[in-house]
């Protein structure tokens, strides 16, 4: 007689650990990326031309675009793409050390299920990633065939792939502060003041400024400190609450629309899918923080754009690893899709029949 119960555990180990197998590949890919970035910059000649530009000032937009506020602030390019570099790496630094650790994670990857509430983000990095990504490609692919096009950000025939280079290395720290810090988690911040404004832990102006201050970087840190409902303690749908959900889905609105309406060579099909990017970077920055959205959005920004210019620059050298890269990514992440519609249908499946068991008992 088949043991089912059997064949399915040794199914969630197989699964498990194809899941490590993606997260080491991927986490690998990640780091030769990061280095590569800065080698690229300072090793090539239009690289350190590049780098010797000087910045007149820094745009710093807040509430989802609405508040611009240009910083007189001149430096070159070099030590700006330096200073972004370095909070990258920093938010990889936290985003290693978050729910037990990557190391942890690893540890017990092949006992433990995957969880927004619990696993570590950069061991969950890559399965958000490239699900995103695939998903992304299939909705464009789609809409092209009904004649909705995407198009393409374009820079002019002449720009130099550094100057775009430093350009979408700045977009996820513009963006996430933009979409997310300010009009999400400023929002969240308030919130919490105000319901725990008798709070003896929320009393006086300082701490009601540093729970703000703490909630714009992570609402999930700063709902555990007053002891609010939070992910880590209730779960996904029970740790966000309704005021994020709402945020979630009005910003994610605004940053699709935003990305066609500010032009850049987009079209109007870039408005759903750049919806469905935000609207995941959003999930992740209320359940984990800044540092988990802002490294999400510097996978499509900086990851493959480094690779790719690797490929060009050193004359195909590392052209089976952007390739093989961009097809790791593009076939995980259709797997992991699959395998999330395929066991969502089994929940909702199983939910419904003890709603019906449920419903028959009561009736009789």
């Amino acid at each position: 007689m088949i043991d089912l119960k059997s064949i399915l555990q040794h199914l969630r180990v197989l699964a498990r650990l194809l899941v490590l197998i993606l997260v080491i590949l991927s986490i690998t890919s990640y780091v030769v990326s990061t280095i590569l970035g800065p080698v690229l910059f300072f090793s090539t000649s239009d690289g350190l031309s590049v780098a010797s530009r000087r910045s007149s000032e820094i745009p710093l937009d807040l509430f989802m675009f609405l508040v611009v506020v240009p910083i007189p602030l001149s430096l070159s390019f070099g030590v700006l793409f330096m200073a972004m570099w370095t909070i990258f790496v920093l938010c990889a630094i936290f985003a290693w050390r978050s729910r037990n650790g990557f190391l942890g994670t690893v540890v017990n990857a092949l006992k433990q299920p995957l969880s927004f509430a619990k696993t570590n983000f950069l061991y969950l990095m890559p399965l958000v990633a490239t699900s995103l990504l695939s998903t992304t490609v299939l909705i464009q692919r789609f809409q092209e065939t009904q004649g909705v096009q995407t198009g393409s950000l374009n820079f002019p025939p002449s720009t130099s792939p550094y100057v775009i280079l430093v350009n979408l290395a700045f977009a996820p720290l513009q963006e996430e502060f933009a979409f997310r810090i300010t009009s999400i988690g400023l929002a969240v911040g308030i919130l919490l003041v105000f319901r725990y404004r008798n709070d003896k832990r929320v009393n006086g102006i300082g701490k009601r400024i540093k729970l703000i201050l703490l909630a714009m970087l992570s609402p999930e840190r700063a709902k555990a400190e007053v002891g609010y409902r939070n992910v880590s303690a209730n779960g996904f749908f029970g740790g966000i609450n309704a005021l994020e959900w709402i945020l979630i889905f009005l910003t994610s609105a605004v940053f699709g629309l935003a990305h066609y309406l500010l032009g850049g060579g987009w079209q109007i099909g870039k408005v759903s899918t750049a919806f469905l990017a935000g609207f995941v970077f959003g999930i992740v920055f209320v359940t984990y923080g800044a540092y988990a959205s802002i490294l999400l959005h510097w996978f499509f920004n900086y990851y493959f754009t480094v690779l790719d210019m690797a490929d060009s620059t050193y004359s195909g050298l590392f052209h089976p690893l952007a390739i093989g890269v961009e097809a790791m990514n593009l076939v995980a992440g259709q797997l992991v899709v699959l395998v999330f519609l395929v066991v969502s249908a089994v929940k909702l499946a199983d939910y419904l029949s003890s709603r019906a068991v449920g419903h028959t008992n009561s009736s009789e």
